[in-house]
């Protein structure tokens, strides 16, 4: 850790000497707004293409042009939903490359190998609440009002803290247009949810505000392979999601946010717990509500921005089944507080510095938390940005943080002991990015990350009993064992060709953006659970939570994307996206290689090793995925198609596994059989839509689009259950805007 942070100063003073000669070189970075005439001008920025000048804000929590941003992020804008049947951001990171969908529990998303708790969601930057197993669901979220989603991999945790261990994912919603405009939007799903929605908004000279809602409607049905019938029970959920920001002079302003989402399903369904299938016959009530005020003042060369966020999330469980102590009724509640301040400085016109705090409340109650358990977390976080010359930009942040359920023993130990303490609690993160010339770039980052353990893995308390499952989840402490914090260190260089528009034949002119990347993430105390034991009656399986001392995940990501403008209205958009993945327990190969893993037959008594060929490393990766599109708009016309293909690999189901332990310190269960692993898939969708545009005096539209998703009907009900077969839609939207 020392010599990593050293590295990382002696870097800034090489650029500080490059910076010392090239004051002659273009400024990239970009002012702070200030006023409603500049900020206007910042947000239609965002609505261009990626030459022109593309803005981002979270691989730096500041505002900064794509192409100069120390932080890889990627992009998805809301015109790539269009023409699709997504209507939760979980359709939408599905076919995304490197991003995988997981089923445990929740619909989650597991980036760079790790799973869904190490992914902080954010919504318009501020953290979503009410975790299930350490995961956010996906199907809580509606891409009705997405103007865009932002994508950063690898630790995260130096500006946003413990959930951001593998990265962050920050869906932001749309900002109201100049003048009033509205959107009315309907769709029918098989095997799924019929929606209605309604979005209005106005965008004026001071004031801005937009108010939408949802609601979705699914029946009750039952998916069969052929081998086995799943039930799904029906459901209906809405969220309701209204904003506002009052420019009250041209550097000061005030925005709030009020968000409600409310979901019910009742009947026969499933639920899957790490390959575990389990039937309930009941009911789920899941109730989310947030608030956020916000206000900014900008004086010179600088802005101080501060933040209030509130926010309950409460789900009811109606079990068929006694669930031991608790009952039929399985209830969490959960509350989250949240305090921020923030001060950016443009120190000169080459160096931004970003100074912040935060202070969380964090409690948590119900059957599985009998005794109410609350964090508080302190934190503060620094970052420095500098553009030193044109073709180069970095920024180097670094985060102090305190938990009450961790307090911060070794100072006052000796030199050493201190040392140790404040490197646990440093977390730096250094970035750089490097433009070789108009068309190449090569961007870089080495940093740390680290991750708490949550409520559930030290605290919960809550008994399976349901058909197909029956186990005890218990928390680490209450069993007397003590979690350690996960860390993190991570490593990412990626190249992009992304040349200027050329016309390769008659006329066509065309635009090409390729990258290649690798990645690797070491991990320390990486927290899972494990089989602990039966429990006295010898009925049920317990289960809590270690520490793994070593984990790593590496891998190669390729992507490729390539419009062609066959004429001034009429495009053609192919693209495509590779990722390899290796993730492996450190101390599995360790025992591979002394001889010591391996499996005893019951009948036999027979030692069979464990090799490095027969080794598949961690459970629920897949090794090689991928995504595929091909899109054509014609807006002369108003016709669109597109194609979709999403390809998933084979993955280790820990549910399937034949043999038992195979590395007794500490014991654990291996992937190493042909049979263990759930059969891989390729999902295609299809889809065409007409737009027709309507004259008057306000500029209206409709849109009707219909498609059949999973045109292939794969399925797999016991491993993944969220692939339920192939789904006919057709949706339409009428959106009106006046001046």
């Amino acid at each position: 850790m020392t010599i990593n942070f050293f590295t990382l100063f002696a870097l800034f003073a090489v650029f500080t000497a490059i910076d010392a000669v090239a004051q002659h070189d273009i400024i990239r970075l970009p002012h702070i707004p200030k006023s409603r005439r500049a900020a206007d001008t910042l947000r239609a920025d965002s609505a261009r293409t990626y030459k022109a000048g593309t803005v981002v804000v979270t691989g730096t929590r500041n505002a900064v042009l794509l192409k100069d941003s120390p932080m890889r992020v990627e992009l998805i804008e809301s015109k790539q939903l269009q023409t699709t049947a997504m209507t939760t951001i979980a359709d939408v990171l599905r076919e995304q490359t490197g991003l995988l969908l997981t089923t445990n529990v929740r619909t989650g998303v597991q980036m760079m190998g790790l799973g869904s708790d190490y992914t902080q969601i954010l919504i318009d930057g501020q953290p979503m609440t009410g975790r299930v197993a350490g995961v956010i669901d996906l199907n809580r979220v509606s891409t009705g009002n997405i103007e865009r989603v932002e994508i950063v991999k690898g630790p995260m945790s130096s500006l946003y803290g413990s959930d951001a261990l593998a990265g962050v994912i920050n869906i932001i919603t749309q900002k109201p247009a100049s003048g009033w405009s509205g959107k009315f939007y309907g769709q029918m799903l098989q095997r799924g949810a019929s929606e209605l929605q309604t979005e209005i908004g106005y965008g004026g000279e001071n004031i801005n505000a937009s108010g939408y809602c949802n609601y979705r409607n699914a029946a009750a049905f039952v998916a069969s392979d052929g081998t086995k019938s799943v039930p799904y029970s029906g459901f209906e959920d809405y969220t309701a999601h209204i904003k506002a920001k009052w420019y009250a002079l041209p550097t000061l302003n005030f925005s709030g946010t009020g968000r409600l989402f409310h979901a019910e399903s009742s009947g026969k369904f499933i639920e899957s717990f790490f390959g575990q299938i389990a039937e309930n016959q009941g009911s789920v009530i899941q109730s989310e509500k947030s608030g956020t005020i916000t206000g900014s003042w900008t004086h010179g060369a600088a802005r101080l921005s501060s933040e209030a966020y509130l926010t309950h999330y409460s789900e009811i469980y109606n079990f068929d089944t006694v669930q031991g102590t608790a009952g039929r009724v399985d209830n969490l509640d959960r509350m989250t507080a949240r305090g921020f301040l923030q001060y950016d400085v443009l120190w000169s016109e080459r160096d931004r510095f970003t100074f912040g705090t935060e202070f969380l409340y964090d409690d948590i109650s119900g059957s599985r938390y009998p005794d109410r358990p609350s964090f508080n977390t302190f934190a503060l976080f620094g970052q420095w940005e500098g553009n030193p010359t044109s073709w180069a930009s970095y920024s180097l942040s670094s985060r102090y943080t305190h938990n009450s359920a961790y307090p911060n023993a070794g100072f006052g130990g000796g030199f050493d002991s201190s040392v140790k303490v404040l490197a646990w609690l440093l977390n730096p993160k250094f970035a750089l990015n490097i433009k070789v010339n108009d068309n190449w770039q090569v961007r870089g980052s080495v940093g740390t990350g680290f991750k708490v353990p949550d409520f559930r893995q030290l605290y919960v308390e809550f008994s399976n009993r349901l058909a197909g499952a029956g186990y005890d989840l218990i928390g680490a402490r209450r069993l007397g064992l003590d979690l350690q914090p996960e860390r993190s260190t991570a490593f990412d260089l990626g190249v992009q060709w992304h040349p200027s528009a050329f016309e390769p034949f008659f006329g066509i002119s065309a635009e090409i953006f390729t990258e290649a990347r690798c990645f690797r993430n070491n991990l320390s105390n990486l927290i899972e659970y494990y089989y602990v034991g039966q429990d006295p009656s010898g009925t049920r399986a317990i289960y809590s939570y270690r520490n793994l001392s070593r984990v790593y995940t590496q891998g190669i990501e390729a992507n490729f994307r390539c419009s062609a403008h066959l004429s001034e209205k009429k495009s053609v958009t192919v693209s495509a996206g590779y990722q390899y993945l290796d993730a492996n327990d450190v101390e599995v190969l360790e025992a591979i290689e002394n001889g010591t893993a391996g499996t005893v037959n019951p009948s036999s008594g027979v030692f069979t090793r464990l090799t490095r060929e027969m080794y598949g490393g961690l459970w629920f990766r897949s090794r090689n995925s991928g995504a595929a599109s091909v899109r054509y708009d014609d807006e002369g016309s108003g016709w669109s198609a597109n194609i979709r293909a999403q390809f998933i690999g084979r993955f280790g189901n820990e549910a399937l596994d034949k043999n038992g332990v195979s590395v007794s310190n500490p014991q654990r269960i291996t992937l190493d059989r042909d049979d263990e692993y759930a059969t891989g898939y390729i999902m295609l969708n299809c889809a065409v839509g007409k737009t027709f545009r309507l004259g008057g005096g306000t500029h209206t539209a409709i849109t009707v689009n219909t498609g059949i998703n999973n045109l292939t009907n794969a399925m797999n009900l016991v491993s993944i259950p969220s692939l339920v077969g192939r789904q006919l839609f057709i949706n339409a939207a009428y959106l009106w805007q006046k001046d």
